[in-house]
């Protein structure tokens, strides 16, 4: 059966419903305890899947219970309209028709945006219309690096997928800094091991940009995205606690999503040591191990910041940097001290939040992460020992935007319906970025 159409005064009273349930939940006020951070900065962050036109036209039978009038071009205006409703500050956006980048740059640039693009790279018989798309406010921030990047190299099985990132470094117009990252990785549920390789790189990239291994946390970073993964599924965990023993895992169970294919490979220590792999600037290089016979001290300097290869060295004992590589032990990890924006769960403590709902598949795979400060001298913004007079800009979350539960979708309407134009939720966290009036944009004195 399809879903009915609605007239013009039942849309505007179902659109004030959505807006009366979507309310802010404001999170417990955090006590800093350093005085100097007396300059703040409120903004706000929206990351929307906004649902591609082209992949939904090739995946119709997903959408079979959907009324055609729901899932034409023109829903793009109900989803300008819903983010104009927002008032957001920066905007991250997938699954983006490149198509569409006009009208949104023409309409949101007379609202006072800039936008960045990153369109999925070209593969052979993989062709994709759609990408990241970031707006930001200029009145507000300054573009001061733009890292975009295609997880796809060719050749190399663990990047064989047109999927994309970008990285944005802002000054704020108080001086400050803050990095915005915005992905969208791979949906196979049965490729575990592919999202783990899209998601170090993308760390990787943020670690080199932020260098959180400065004193006192370095950079804020938000990290916006479709991560295709779900609450407390091994690629959860490692975004929430920084490290991954992957090996314990078979490929079909890093993201916790169901309708996987039956996968019968496990993630064996080296999985990414068919050829070993060295960060670059830009991407993944391959080298032969026998190239790889440098000492310890090159081996450090290689690895220093890496996501990739983080992993302690210090109790490996093989003189060749060949055999030093820790992604041979079956673990990854990075150096952010991430949180999720969002609990997963509303507010009566029982009832799963989601962000996406296609046919009868209500889940969370949609995250707004932020390097969390846990407001204690002794653990700065990503998680390393400082002194206690540390002026590092401080991040903290002051409150969500509600997202609709499965009963609550369900009596709007599947999406996407007469309300909301993707099949995705869009979500929005408003955050305080304190910094000290007297630092430097380093963040150093």
């Amino acid at each position: 059966m399809e879903q009915g159409l609605c007239s013009k005064e039942q849309c505007q009273q179902r659109w004030n419903q959505h807006a009366l349930a979507r309310i802010w939940r404001n999170i417990s006020p955090a006590t800093l305890p350093w005085k100097h951070h007396n300059k703040k900065l409120e903004f706000s962050v929206v990351s929307y899947n906004i649902l591609s036109q082209l992949l939904m036209e090739n995946n119709r039978y997903l959408y079979r219970n959907i009324k055609d009038e729901y899932l034409r071009a023109d829903r793009f205006g109900m989803i300008i309209k819903e983010l104009e409703s927002y008032n957001a500050d920066i905007v991250c956006m997938q699954e983006f028709d490149h198509q569409i980048r006009d009208t949104f740059a023409t309409h949101f640039g007379k609202l006072g945006f800039e936008n960045i693009y990153e369109r999925k790279p070209h593969i052979p018989y993989q062709e994709k219309d759609d990408g990241c798309f970031m707006m930001y406010r200029r009145d507000k921030f300054r573009l001061i690096k733009n890292a975009s990047l295609g997880l796809y190299k060719s050749g190399e099985k663990l990047l064989n997928k047109p999927n994309c990132a970008q990285i944005a470094l802002f000054e704020c117009n108080d001086g400050s800094q803050v990095c915005v990252a915005n992905t969208h990785l791979l949906y196979n549920p049965g490729r575990g091991d592919i999202k783990l390789t899209q998601i170090s790189l993308i760390l990787h990239h943020i670690q080199q940009i932020v260098n959180p291994m400065q004193q006192c946390g370095g950079v804020p970073v938000i990290f916006c995205g479709d991560f295709n993964t779900c609450p407390n599924a091994p690629l959860y965990n490692l975004m929430k606690y920084g490290k991954l023993q992957y090996s314990e895992f078979s490929a079909d169970k890093i993201s916790g999503q169901k309708g996987s294919k039956k996968v019968t490979h496990t993630l064996a220590p080296g999985l990414w040591d068919a050829k070993s792999m060295e960060f670059h600037e830009h991407g993944l290089v391959a080298r032969d191990d026998e190239e790889l016979t440098e000492c310890r001290e090159t081996f450090r300097s290689l690895t220093q910041g890496s996501s990739y290869m983080a992993q302690a060295y210090r109790d490996l004992d093989c003189s060749k940097c060949s055999d030093l590589y820790p992604y041979k032990q079956g673990s990854i990890s990075h150096n952010i001290n991430f949180r999720s924006a969002y609990d997963h769960i509303d507010s009566d403590g029982r009832t799963k939040e989601v962000t996406t709902y296609i046919q009868n598949d209500a889940r969370t795979v949609d995250y707004i992460w932020y390097s969390n400060h846990d407001i204690t001298p002794q653990n700065c913004a990503h998680g390393h020992s400082c002194d206690p007079h540390c002026r590092s800009p401080v991040l903290v979350l002051k409150s969500t935007r509600r997202l609709l539960t499965k009963p609550e979708l369900s009596n709007m309407g599947k999406l996407p319906n007469a309300i909301l134009g993707s099949d995705h939720q869009a979500l929005q966290a408003m955050f305080t970025l304190y910094s000290d009036p007297e630092m430097n944009t380093s963040g150093r004195n």
